[in-house]
């Protein structure tokens, strides 16, 4: 069996306290070795109450409406030891007290190291030499790809989702954010009123945390550290307790790269324990000088008040609803189903910045569902492994806010026009299944859950709207405001859109799902995150000025 470490002050460390992780490719097969595991952890009561009174299972939380579901449909899950001592893959180390402390020390011992603005010798690192080190760590990850491959399929995520985010960061690509990002951090000189110099530049907070969702491990991991050693922050990653491997492999090659190159021990350290305790016990801690956190609004929102409170920069990615426009006497109907439907549905619609609510013009709407519905039903679910495979289990937090959500549509009047059921990964109907088939709900209004809420799983909710002002009206009825794509063939119409849409980002006739390096890292309006786009290279520094009156020697010549 593995030991997946932490990683602390330059080494890998197996902390004797671990969490069990199973081969997800198994769980996925049959989910009973799931439930099995996990009684086989459970105390006496509540296995007698699983296997004896499963009325008794409570049913407030996401887990135990699965469990209950489960034992309905499928009864108790009979294993053997050796069959469960064969789903489990990997041990993963817990993050002691004294672990996180040694961090947090290294952290700050190392953090002036990282930064030198003014490329004074011996004064550490300079951001030529940060932007160096990151470009050859995302290299040594890409070499990686088998390594990385095989530990995604074990916790659950396709090959041909981890397909996409390798195209996402494909060299070329990763070059040209790496040196964009690190352009936004450089020294700036003007001249000063008085004849002498004006500089400005950004400074690292010292020690950030990043605390990475499990929707997306590698992409936003990349993102993440990247952004925080290129800033020159001492950096400590918080991996997904879902999915934890991937992010601990994606540590391992940056430090030991980040090392080779000449970066301090600190640069780069990876601790693991429960989300919650981990980021009470940062907030807690002077030491921690910036947070990135990505998850729901509400608790976002509430974590960003508090970190303010206690002088912490946060820079929070929150949730979203986007809503795309279609519209247009000429549009390309077949183009925009295949974009929408890809962006609605991938990674079973755990995606921040997928289409959750989309708008069509009246005379287009029959046609435009008809094509989604026929891309919708393109899509395979199963295991992993399998390379035509595009949908992942839902988790369950998503899955049973799903379920309430189109509970709640259909009483008020939607119809479902594909999809609607969960399944098992043979696609075949399961009420206690781990996957949900890609779902399209029309006759929707605005009252309803699916268009009041973020809609974290593959469900579309479609409205007909008969205007432009309409259209706009029922899109920034949303709290939210991350992204909002359009597709239409009037040029006047997507400046319409680009000006009144409460959303940080518009993406006009391009796949919603579109990146380029010199695009902010999402952010957004309202509840998606209030400042609108942001940066991470910018929001994990703060800005210095220096004015150096005339004739005062100051930089090297």
């Amino acid at each position: 069996m593995k030991v997946f470490p932490i990683l602390v002050d330059g080494e890998e460390v197996d902390t004797g306290q671990y969490t069990i992780f199973p081969d997800m490719e198994k769980v996925i097969e049959d989910p009973g070795l799931g439930i099995a595991l996990q009684m086989r952890g459970a105390s006496v009561f509540s296995r007698f109450v699983f296997s004896r009174m499963p009325g008794l299972i409570p049913k407030g939380s996401p887990e135990m409406r699965y469990l209950r579901d489960y034992r309905k449909h499928h009864g108790v899950p009979k294993h053997t030891k050796d069959e469960l001592d064969e789903v489990v893959y990997a041990k993963v180390s817990l993050a002691r007290e004294s672990d996180i402390n040694r961090a947090l020390d290294a952290g700050v011992r190392d953090h002036k190291a990282l930064f030198n603005p003014f490329k004074e010798p011996g004064m550490g690192l300079t951001l030529e030499e940060r932007t160096e080190a990151v470009y050859k760590a995302g290299v040594a990850l890409k070499g990686r790809y088998n390594d990385v491959a095989e530990i995604s399929v074990k916790e659950g995520t396709p090959i041909r989702t981890l397909e996409w985010t390798w195209e996402l960061f494909e060299q070329k690509a990763y070059r040209q954010s790496v040196d964009y990002w690190g352009e936004l951090l450089d020294v700036i000189e003007t001249p000063g009123g008085d004849g002498g110099k004006n500089y400005r530049f950004r400074e690292p907070y010292g020690v950030t945390c990043l605390f990475t969702p499990y929707n997306s491990p590698i992409a936003l991991g990349i993102w993440s550290f990247t952004s925080s050693i290129l800033a020159g922050n001492s950096t400590i990653l918080k991996p997904p307790n879902k999915v934890p491997l991937s992010s601990i492999l994606l540590g391992q090659i940056y430090m030991e790269t980040v090392m080779e190159m000449g970066l301090p021990p600190a640069a780069v350290q990876v601790l693991t324990g429960g989300g919650k305790q981990l980021m009470q016990r940062f907030m807690a801690d002077s030491r921690v000088g910036a947070i990135v956190w990505y998850g729901d609004s509400d608790r976002g929102l509430e974590l960003w008040a508090d970190s303010m409170k206690k002088r912490i920069q946060m820079a929070p990615e929150l949730a979203g609803s986007d809503a795309c426009l279609v519209w247009g006497k000429d549009v390309d109907l077949q183009s925009a189903a295949k974009m929408v439907a890809n962006a609605r549905y991938l990674g079973s619609g755990q995606t921040c910045m997928s289409v959750k609510r989309l708008l069509v013009q009246d005379t287009l709407h029959d046609d435009l569902v008809r094509l989604i519905i026929e891309e919708a039903e393109k899509l395979q679910v199963g295991l992993p492994s399998d390379p035509k495979v595009s949908l992942p289990p839902v988790g369950l937090t998503a899955l049973y806010l799903l379920i309430d959500q189109i509970e709640d549509a259909v009483a008020k009047g939607a119809k479902i026009q594909t999809g609607g059921y969960r399944c098992n990964y043979l696609d075949e109907p399961d009420p206690a299944g781990l996957f949900y088939r890609p779902t399209v709900l029309t006759d929707v209004t605005v009252e309803m859950r699916v268009m009041q809420e973020e809609v974290f799983a593959p469900a579309l909710p479609v409205v007909s709207v008969s205007s432009v002002d309409e259209a706009i009206r029922i899109a920034n009825g949303s709290r939210y405001g991350l992204r909002s794509p359009i597709f239409t063939d009037n040029a006047k119409t997507r400046r319409q859109w680009a000006r009144e849409i409460e959303a940080a980002g518009i993406i006009v006739g391009q796949d919603p799902l579109y990146y380029d390096p010199p695009m902010p890292h999402l952010g957004g309006y309202k509840d998606s995150g209030i400042i609108g786009g942001k940066y991470f290279t910018e929001m994990l520094t703060r800005m210095k000025y220096v004015h150096v009156g005339p004739d005062v020697e100051f930089t090297q010549t």
